[in-house]
């Protein structure tokens, strides 16, 4: 009997007590479990590199042996609907789902280059609007240095313009006084 036991006491078969477990020969149990490999399950091997079979595996084929037999099943159908029922991923779902996932990344590389350009390009506008803010600022700065400068000089032009009039003014009313204090000729001899 070709059974081989592991520390944990878990019996494993052969191929060929795969065969007699199953009722087939050893042949068939190398077919079968070739097909169930090509569709994704994979089985224990030894150091030797020598297939080994455990209880659940035995069992997955008496389940192909039911299913193959009914009406309208094949042997290649049965092995993917197991694999199915088991969850177990065919290798061309997985070929697929890897060349899903390649083109999904592909396209996340794409968007993360586009939103690194999009940040960069975000980047590159606040930056010129700091400079537009800076150089309205000192616009804004130098107009106001004028406008005071202008509102300054107008003041000073304004008071000196006031200070002439006052003068002027000044001027005048003395000049009306002393011209009512001047006694007329004859008035001075009428004193």
């Amino acid at each position: 009997m070709e059974v081989i036991t592991n520390i944990y006491m878990e019996f494993y078969e052969k191929v060929g007590g795969l065969a007699r477990a199953i009722g087939v020969t050893t042949s068939t149990a190398k077919k079968y479990y070739l097909l169930f490999e090509e569709h994704g399950y994979n089985f224990k091997r030894n150091q030797q590199g020598q297939l080994l079979f455990s209880q659940d595996d035995i069992n997955l084929f008496k389940e192909l042996m039911l299913l193959k037999n009914e009406k309208g099943m094949t042997v290649l159908k049965a092995v993917k609907e197991i694999v199915k029922d088991k969850g177990i991923t065919d290798i061309t779902d997985i070929t697929a789902q890897i060349a899903d996932i390649t083109v999904i990344t592909k396209q996340v590389t794409t968007v993360m280059t586009e939103l690194d350009e999009l940040k960069q390009l975000v980047k590159n506008q606040n930056e010129i609007i700091e400079k537009q803010q800076e150089y309205f600022k000192k616009q804004f700065l130098k107009q106001e240095a004028y406008i005071k400068d202008s509102l300054e000089q107008r003041d000073k032009t304004l008071i000196a313009t006031l200070r002439e009039m006052q003068e002027s003014q000044k001027e005048i009313a003395t000049s009306l006084s002393e011209e009512k204090n001047k006694k007329k000729w004859w008035q001075r001899w009428l004193n």
